[in-house]
This record gives C-alpha cells, structure tokens and sequence, in this order.
C-alpha cells in the first residue's frame, strides 16, 4: 500500500508539472498575440479615437476627446502640412499630446506624431519629412486622408 501512495504522489506531481507547462506556454502566446504592431501611417483606428461635432461650453466642437474636454482649434500650419515633403523650418515638431498618443495606434520608430489643429501629421524628427497626414475633421477615414485644404481661421 505504500509503494501506491508513492506511485500516487510521483504521478500527481508529474500532471502538476505538465499541467503549469501548459498553462505558461498558453500565457506566452497570449502575450506574444497580444502585442502591440507597430505602423507606419495612420489607421482607421486612429481616425475613431476622435469625438466629432459635440457640444462643449454652448458651442459645436469639430473634433477633439468630449470625454476630456479637450476641442482642437485650426492652425494655420495645416494648409502646408504634405505628405512626402520635408516640413518647412518655421513649423515646429513637436509631438502631440499624452492623451492623443494614448489614443492613437504604435507607430514605427522613428516616426513622431505631430498636431497641428485639426491635422496629425507623422514625422521623422530627424530628417522632418512628413510621412503620412490624417485629417479629423473630414467626415470619413477616406476623406481625412486626402490633401489637407486651405482653411480660414
């Protein structure tokens, strides 16, 4: 009766071992899976981060976090933000918000994302070409990714 309570006990242990084995290898693939993806413009997501047309203090925002309170103004930058090109001397980059970087998706290093009003623009700071434009006032993910228009302020 003995020697089956220690057959007992090493087989037990065995299926313990085995069992904690699985269940690490299946937290590393959910870690794994569950990883952030890096990109290199902007995506749909990013686009829907963005409360549109809500009232904020008696007035219409266009775009900005209604949960935060927090409405983007234009900026006469927006009008000379395009994709490919290098950014003009006299346009500053500096990256955008904590809360818009939270909202937005990883983004591929180097690239920083920069607002400009109503425009994320992502830049590579050391050589400043912009490399992708997102507009978040367009009415579609579609539209905002085209040419950014003139504006009045």
């Amino acid at each position: 009766m003995r020697t089956l309570k220690f057959e007992f006990a090493i087989a037990g242990a065995a299926l313990f071992t085995l069992g904690v084995f699985y269940a690490w290898q299946d937290g590393k693939a959910d870690v794994a899976a569950a990883a952030p993806v890096a990109v290199e413009q902007f995506t749909l997501a990013d686009f829907s981060a963005f409360d549109r047309n809500f009232e904020m203090d008696g007035e219409t925002c266009a775009v900005g976090f209604r949960d935060h309170r927090i409405c983007f103004g234009a900026s006469p930058y927006e009008s000379d933000l395009k994709q490919g090109e290098t950014l003009p001397s006299h346009m500053p980059v500096l990256g955008a918000e904590f809360r818009v970087i939270v909202e937005t998706d990883l983004k591929t290093e180097p690239l920083q994302t920069v607002r400009f009003g109503r425009t994320l623009a992502l830049v590579d700071p050391r050589t400043r070409e912009v490399h992708d434009i997102l507009r978040l006032d367009a009415p579609s993910f579609q539209m905002a990714r085209g040419p950014v228009p003139q504006r009045s302020i």
